[in-house]
C-alpha cells in the first residue's frame, strides 16, 4: 500500500510497503523474497526546483539479507516536457550474503523527458563500489483502463562503462508490467511482473529472471 499525504506548505510525504520475489538491481539478484519499506519526501522549491529524498529499508525474512538506504536529490524543469537532476544514494549493506563495501555511494544525473503518457529517462549512474559508470534508458508507458485501474509498462536498458567490469558493454535490459488500483484517494495497491535479462557485462554470472510482487 502508498498513503500519501500534503501539507499546506506543499511538502508531500509517500509511504510505501511492498514484496518482490526477486530483489533485482541493475540486472543483478542480489536476494529472493525481499519485504520492504520506503518513506519519499518531495517539496517544490520554485515553480520550475524541487527537492526530494527518503529512506529504503529491505530484509529477507531469513535474516540472510537487509539493507537500508539513504537518497535525496533536485530537479529543475527546463521546459514543459524537459526536466534535468541530480541524485545522490547512500546504500547500506548490514547483512548480505556477497562481498561488498558496508556503505557504497551512488551519483546520477538524468534528463527526462515526456510527450502525453510517455516518458523517456536518460540516466548516468557512478557507483563507488564499481568505480565505473552505468548508463540507462528507460521508456514509462501508461493506460487508463478504469477510474480506479490503470496499466503501466516500463521498458529499460543498461550500458556499463568499467562498472564491475573491465572496458564498455551492454549490461542489462528489463521489462515491467504493473496494474495500480487506487483504492482510496490516499492509498493505492500496485501488483507487478516483470522479466530482467542480463546481457554481455554480466551474462557469464548473472541469470535472466522472471520475478514479481506487490506495493
Amino acid at each position: 500500500a502508498a498513503p500519501s499525504t500534503q501539507a499546506e506548505n506543499a511538502l508531500s510525504t509517500t509511504l510505501t510497503a511492498g514484496y518482490q520475489s526477486r530483489y533485482m538491481l541493475y540486472g543483478y539478484r542480489l536476494s529472493s523474497h525481499l519485504y520492504m519499506t520506503d518513506i519519499y519526501l518531495y517539496y517544490p522549491l520554485t515553480e520550475k526546483t524541487s527537492i526530494w529524498g527518503g529512506n529504503w529499508f529491505g530484509y529477507q525474512s531469513g535474516g540472510t539479507y537487509s539493507e537500508i538506504d539513504v537518497y535525496g536529490g533536485v530537479d529543475y524543469a527546463l521546459n514543459a516536457n524537459l526536466t534535468a537532476g541530480l541524485a545522490y544514494s547512500l546504500f547500506n549493506y548490514l547483512d548480505v550474503p556477497f562481498e561488498t563495501d558496508d556503505h557504497v555511494s551512488e551519483f546520477a544525473a538524468h534528463l527526462t523527458a515526456t510527450a502525453g503518457p510517455l516518458t523517456l529517462e536518460l540516466r548516468n549512474h557512478y557507483d563507488t563500489g564499481a568505480e565505473g559508470h552505468l548508463l540507462r534508458g528507460v521508456i514509462y508507458a501508461g493506460h487508463q483502463l478504469h477510474e480506479k485501474l490503470s496499466l503501466n509498462l516500463k521498458a529499460e536498458a543498461g550500458y556499463a562503462m568499467d562498472y564491475f567490469i573491465d572496458g564498455d558493454a551492454w549490461n542489462h535490459a528489463d521489462i515491467r508490467l504493473s496494474v495500480p488500483y487506487q483504492a482510496t484517494g490516499s492509498i493505492s495497491i500496485t501488483p507487478y511482473i516483470a522479466r530482467s535479462i542480463a546481457l554481455e557485462a554480466i551474462d557469464a554470472f548473472a541469470k535472466d529472471e522472471t520475478y514479481g510482487g506487490i506495493s
